[in-house]
This record gives structure tokens, sequence and C-alpha cells, in this order.
């Protein structure tokens, strides 16, 4: 991504952690991972705490294996969500599980949780500061798991009446847990204050807040080839996206209950897909959405205004800008 293209190398020494981490292991259990990894992705948790870190006055290589591991933990997230929400397809690719069956893949996520949380006990770091970042890694990939499994309630509890404030709530664990874990990471590698700490944790707290609301967007309005994933199985899925919240308050109770009909049955009939994407659309839930999400990403910019300029602080500044302009 040119977004951050000067910590390239940093970003590649990241990758080679990853590999190096995966290598030694037994491939029957492991094997499927590596491809899996390889896939890519935007990498913007592990550019999020390299570039913190600089941006906070510290050494990018400090930065790259505590990111290793935050991005280990996302695959792994990954690798369950899609056998949770029953997605197809992860990155291009058939998603592991489609691949691999279910037990395979529930298995190399709990492997790849197990070898991140071995890794980062060996860290080579004062005692005291390794303690420090494992509570932090704790807390936060608690927070994931907990918004995850509030998701998740909604659904199997067959929930509609969620609020505009319960829907931020459990994406403030889901998504922007881990986002402001990268921020915060990278700060606390550059040894930075308490205070420059905390804003750069909201900045990516509330950058991640945006990701998620724009990820629902694209799930409905995106290009296959560009987002890498169906479009329209989170309305498969039956997700409570923030659309949904704002489209259930406002339309009208014939539309409301034809799409609590489709969200409920997780239709993947075309004909209620593309119903359902043109209701959310034509009730300006769309745009409330995406308005929603500019209006997260001015408040994660500001969040920056301590900093002193830096081109690691202009690339966050450019990060935010793409999260809500992205289309994959």
């Amino acid at each position: 991504m040119e977004l951050y293209s000067h910590i390239n190398s940093h970003l590649s020494k990241v990758e080679a952690l990853m590999e190096e981490s995966l290598g030694p292991e037994d491939e029957r259990i492991y094997g499927m991972l590596l491809p899996f990894i390889r896939r890519g992705g935007k990498r913007i948790r592990p550019a999020l705490t390299i570039l913190s870190c600089g941006a906070a006055g510290g050494d990018y290589l400090s930065a790259a294996a505590p990111a290793s591991i935050i991005e280990m933990f996302h695959n792994f997230t990954l690798i369950h969500d899609d056998i949770e929400d029953d997605s197809r397809f992860r990155r291009g690719e058939p998603a592991l599980h489609v691949s691999h069956g279910i037990a395979i893949a529930l298995n190399s996520g709990d492997a790849l949780y197990t070898l991140l949380w071995k890794k980062l006990l060996s860290f080579d770091m004062p005692p005291r500061r390794l303690i420090r970042l494992q509570a932090l890694y704790a807390d936060s990939f608690k927070r994931v798991v907990d918004g995850q499994g509030l998701e998740l309630s909604w659904i199997r509890g067959g929930r509609f009446d969620v609020s505009e404030d319960e829907y931020l709530l459990m994406i403030g664990g889901k998504t922007s847990a881990l986002m402001g874990l990268s921020c915060e990471t990278g700060a606390m590698m550059a040894g930075s204050s308490a205070r420059v700490s905390r804003s750069l944790r909201s900045y990516g707290e509330k950058l991640g807040a945006a990701f998620q609301i724009q990820d629902d967007v694209l799930n409905i309005t995106g290009d296959f080839e560009k987002y890498k994933k169906e479009i329209g199985g989170d309305i498969s899925e039956g997700k409570r996206t923030l659309m949904v919240v704002h489209f259930l308050s406002v339309a009208p109770k014939a539309d409301r209950e034809k799409l609590v009909s489709i969200l409920s049955a997780h239709s993947r009939e075309q004909a209620d897909l593309d119903w359902a994407i043109s209701a959310l659309t034509r009730a300006g839930s769309v745009d409330y959405a995406r308005a929603r999400a500019k209006k997260l990403v001015e408040e994660a910019n500001r969040e920056l205004a301590r900093l002193p300029d830096s081109q690691d602080k202009r690339s966050l500044l450019e990060i935010a800008s793409y999260v809500i302009s992205r289309e994959r």
C-alpha cells in the first residue's frame, strides 16, 4: 500500500517473523497456515504499530516482533470468524474451513493462537515491560472475543432491537480493540508518555470503528474482485450492522418485517439479497453509515494533534482517509 511505502521493509520483517514462527512446526498441523497468511491482506494493524512507534519517536525495528503477534492473532480470528459466519471466501480464495473442513480449520486457528502466545512469552525485553505488554495483549484479545460473542448472541437470540450504542460497543471490541492495541503497542515500544499512548490508542480505536462500518458498507456495495469476499454475506449471516440498526429505526413496518425475515432465515437467495441491499440504500441507511464512519475518522485524526509533525504522523492521517474511501 502506497500510504506507508516508507515502512515496507519493516512490514516485510513482520511477514518474515510470522513465517519463521510457522516454519519449524509440524506441517500436518500448521501446514495450511502459511499459505493462508501469505494471502496477504492490508496489514493495516502491523503498519499502525510501526507508524505509531515512529510517530512517538521510537525505532521501527523494536515494533516488528510485537506487530507480528498482533497480525497472527488477527489471522486466528479470521479463521474462526469465517467458520462462525459460514463465510465462503477470504481474501479472494475459499475460506480455510471450505478448503480443509471445519475440524481442521478450527484446530489450525487454535494452533495459531497457541503459537502466538508462545512467541510472546519468549520476547527478549525487560521483565516489567514484557509483563505489561502481555497484560495489554490479553486484555485486548479478550475484548475482541467478547465483541464477537456479543454479536453472535444477538443472532442466536433473534434480537433485532439493537441500538446504535450497542452496535458501537460490539465493534469497539470486535474491531477497535485490536487497532487500538496496535497503536498503543507502537507507543509503548517507543517509550512514549502515558498521554501520547492514550492518544494513539484512542486514534486506533476510533479508526477501527470507522473501518468496521466501512467494511459493512462494502459488504453490500462493493465489487467482489476488489472486496475479495462475497457481496451480501453479512445479510446471509444475519448481521446487525449499523445500516440494519438504522433501517429498523426509520423504515416502514412492512419493510422492517421483510428485512428481519430475510436476516432471520440467513437467506442466500439472490432475490432476497438484492431486495435487502436496495432497501438499505433507499432508506438512506448506507449513507448514514458512511457519514458515521467519516465522523469517527475526523475524531480519530484529532487525537493525533499533540504529536509532532513527521512522515509517520502524516501516514497515520492518510490511513484514516483511506479507511473511509477504500473499495477493498
